[in-house]
C-alpha cells in the first residue's frame, strides 16, 4: 500500500475516532475515486465509508458499501471477519435478527472464539427467544476473556429472570455489577430483585476457552476495540432500564459532531415544532435516522413511535437539516433525552437505530 493510501487510512480513522462521521465520508469517498486503487484497497475503504454511514444513520448505505467489500473477497481474514462483524451490526440496528446471527456466525468461522462475535449473536438469539442457544454464547464470551464481561453476565441474568430463577438471575446480575460497579442496566435488576446475593455465591463454570486463529496482514483504518453490543432490556417492565450504548468498532465513537453548516427544520403539521433547550442534569439528543426528504424523515418519527411502543412517549424531537460534501442534503431526527444511554438501550430493543448526538 502506498503512502498516500496510508496517510488517507490514518486520516479517516482519525475522524472516526473524534465522532466527524462527515469528514470521514469526505476523505473516503475522496480515496475511492482513484482509479489506481488496489481492489483490496477499495474494499477497506469501503468498510470504513460504512461505519461513517452507518454513524450518520444511513443503515442501508452502510449495508451496501458492506456488502460489497465483503462479497470481494479480496480482504484479509482478519479484515473480512472485522466486515461480517460491521455488518452485522448493521442488520441488528435494522431488527434483521437472522441475517446479524448469519454474518456473526460468520466472524466465527474466520475467528473461532471471538469474544465480541459471541456476545452479540448471543444478545441476537435472546432476542429471538432462542435462550439455550443465547446462553451457551454467552457462556462462550465469557470464557474467551470478554474485555467486558459485564454484558454477558447482564445478558445471562436476563435468560434466568425469563425462566423464573431469581436466584441465579441475581448471581449473575452481581457479577455483572462487579465487573463494572457504573453498569447501571445490572445494578438497577438487582434492586427490583432485592439487591446481591451472599459473597459466596455458588461459582460459575464456563467451557474452556477456543482457541483463537492467528492474525496476519493489515488492519483497517485502525486496530479497532472489541466490538460488544450490550444487552438490551427484553420486555416491557425492563425497557426502561439504563445501558451502556454498544461499543462500535475501527475506533467509531458513540457520540458524533454535528456538521459545520446545518438549519433546523420546522417540522409539518401534527408534529411537535419545538426545539429541546438543554435542561439541568446535561439533557441531550439522540439521533434515530436520516432521510433525503423532510416528509420522510416525518413519517419516520411516525414510525418510530409506533415501533417504539412507548418508550418515544413524552420525548421532544425536532429535524436538523445538514448538507454533506458530495452526497447532498439529509434531514436527521433527533430526540431530547437526559439519559442518552438508557433510552437508546431501549430503543434498540424495539430495533431502532439510536445514535449519541455531541453538541
Amino acid at each position: 500500500m502506498g503512502a498516500v493510501t496510508t496517510a488517507t487510512f490514518a486520516a479517516i480513522a482519525d475522524s472516526l475516532a473524534a465522532g466527524d462521521g462527515v469528514g470521514a465520508l469526505k476523505l473516503a469517498d475522496i480515496a475511492l475515486a482513484d482509479p489506481s486503487l488496489t481492489d483490496p484497497d477499495r474494499s477497506r475503504l469501503l468498510v470504513n465509508r460504512a461505519i461513517a454511514l452507518h454513524g450518520e444513520g444511513d443503515q442501508e448505505g452502510a449495508l451496501a458499501d458492506l456488502t460489497r467489500a465483503i462479497e470481494a473477497h479480496n480482504l484479509t481474514n482478519p479484515e473480512q471477519a472485522r466486515a461480517y462483524l460491521e455488518r452485522g451490526l448493521v442488520l441488528d440496528s435494522m431488527g434483521k435478527l437472522p441475517l446479524a446471527v448469519g454474518d456473526y456466525t460468520a466472524v466465527l468461522r474466520l475467528e473461532p472464539g471471538s469474544a465480541q462475535a459471541l456476545n452479540n449473536r448471543a444478545n441476537a438469539y435472546r432476542r429471538q427467544n432462542r435462550m439455550q442457544d443465547a446462553r451457551a454464547d454467552y457462556l462462550a464470551s465469557l470464557a474467551a476473556s470478554n474485555p467486558a464481561p459485564e454484558y454477558p453476565y447482564y445478558g445471562l441474568g436476563q435468560i434466568s429472570e425469563s425462566e423464573n430463577n431469581m436466584v441465579e438471575a441475581r448471581n449473575f446480575y452481581s457479577r455483572a455489577v462487579a465487573a463494572n460497579p457504573g453498569y447501571s442496566l445490572a445494578a438497577d435488576r438487582l434492586a427490583i430483585l432485592g439487591g446481591a446475593p451472599p459473597p459466596a455465591a455458588a461459582p460459575i463454570i464456563l467451557k474452556p476457552p477456543i482457541s483463537k486463529s492467528a492474525s496476519g496482514g493489515m488492519t483497517l483504518a485502525a486496530d479497532a476495540p472489541v466490538v460488544l453490543r450490550p444487552p438490551s432490556p427484553k420486555g416491557p417492565k425492563s425497557a426502561t432500564a439504563k445501558a451502556a450504548p454498544a461499543v462500535s468498532s475501527i475506533t467509531r465513537p458513540v457520540e458524533q459532531k454535528p456538521a459545520k453548516a446545518r438549519d433546523v427544520v420546522t417540522l409539518r403539521p401534527g408534529f411537535d415544532r419545538s426545539v429541546a433547550a438543554p435542561k439541568a442534569g446535561g439533557t441531550r439528543e439522540v439521533q434515530l435516522g436520516a432521510w433525503r426528504q423532510v416528509d420522510e424523515a416525518a413519517a419516520g418519527w411516525t414510525r418510530a413511535l409506533k415501533q417504539a411502543d412507548g418508550v418515544l412517549d413524552g420525548h421532544e424531537h425536532r429535524l436538523v437539516a445538514v448538507n454533506l460534501p458530495g452526497r447532498g442534503r439529509f434531514y436527521r431526527l433527533r430526540v431530547s433525552t437526559d439519559d442518552v444511554a438508557g433510552l437508546c438501550a431501549a430503543l434498540r430493543d424495539k430495533g431502532l437505530d439510536c445514535i449519541a448526538v455531541r453538541e
